[in-house]
């Protein structure tokens, strides 16, 4: 499931705002689940007549957001007690004359009524309604393939919310994919974060079972895990010397992802036995 759910997004391409006029790759809906504080399940049920003005990111100018109501059908993240949602969305430069140059808008598709989506959704800034981020489409229900991508996010969410459980997992495998999703989510700052980010260290009992369960897999990339693979975890770990970290030398011919998992493995039961991995969190 894991493997067939995690396509090519690169790792560089985390940050903390999205801006809608920059050009970046789409991300797989379970990367765009683990940085989405909203994840639902819903069908747009209508379409408000009078749009909103808002600027598409702030600082922006002002553009008119068309909204759609959407009921909730399964709360995924985010959308607790919550029966509707209202999601402004952008149509075509070409349709609403917003002056927004042809090809750079949000690339997002247009909301219409009876449609159903798997929604990743962050507040808009002036509070009015819930935004999707740019470059991060909803995923339509009907689909090919839609079953196994929403098995696929509901399994990374649930790692996030209960770590401990999902590293004690019966298969090694399992535990190794926590590890990376949770490694991930910890890494990488929620979409609508502002401002400047620091690193909190977790516990001694919370980075161990992690990093232990990171060095179980194999960490190289797929075709189908480009970004969310083991070694694409561990770089974004951002080892040091003052870790007691050094990057291995690779012979010629020697597989090199499978060469760093094992000097990590050998580094996690010596200097990097204390090691505590740090969360991104907005500065206050």
């Amino acid at each position: 499931m894991f493997r067939l759910l995690c396509a090519a997004l690169a790792v560089g391409s985390l940050v903390t705002t999205a801006r809608a006029d920059r050009i970046a790759p789409y991300a797989t809906p379970v990367e765009r689940a683990l940085r989405a504080p909203v994840v639902v399940v819903g069908k747009v049920t209508a379409i408000e007549k009078e749009p909103v003005s808002a600027p598409l990111y702030p600082g922006a100018q002002k553009v008119a957001h068309t909204i759609a109501v959407v009921k909730v059908e399964s709360n995924l993240l985010g959308a607790e007690n919550l029966t509707h949602l209202k999601v402004g969305f952008v149509r075509p430069a070409a349709e609403q004359g917003a002056g927004v140059q042809a090809g750079r808008g949000l690339n997002n598709p247009e909301l219409k009524e009876g449609q159903e989506w798997l929604f990743f959704l962050v507040k808009h800034a002036d509070g009015a309604f819930y935004a999707v981020p740019y470059m991060t489409p909803p995923v339509e229900t009907k689909n090919d393939g839609f079953k196994d991508q929403l098995a696929g996010v509901k399994k990374a969410l649930a790692a996030v919310a209960d770590p401990a459980r999902a590293l004690k997992a019966e298969k090694e495998q399992d535990r190794y994919e926590a590890a990376v999703t949770i490694v991930y989510t910890l890494r990488t700052p929620r979409e609508g974060t502002r401002g400047e980010t620091e690193q909190v260290p977790l516990s001694a009992e919370e980075s161990g079972p992690i990093l232990r369960a990171l060095g179980e897999g194999v960490w190289a990339p797929t075709p189908a895990s480009q970004s969310l693979n083991g070694y694409g975890a561990f770089s974004m770990l951002g080892l040091t010397e003052k870790d007691g970290w050094t990057a291995p030398a690779v012979a010629p011919g020697a597989d090199f992802f499978a060469t760093s998992r094992q000097a990590f493995v050998k580094w996690l039961a010596g200097p990097g036995k204390d090691y505590r991995i740090k969360k991104l969190v907005p500065k206050k």
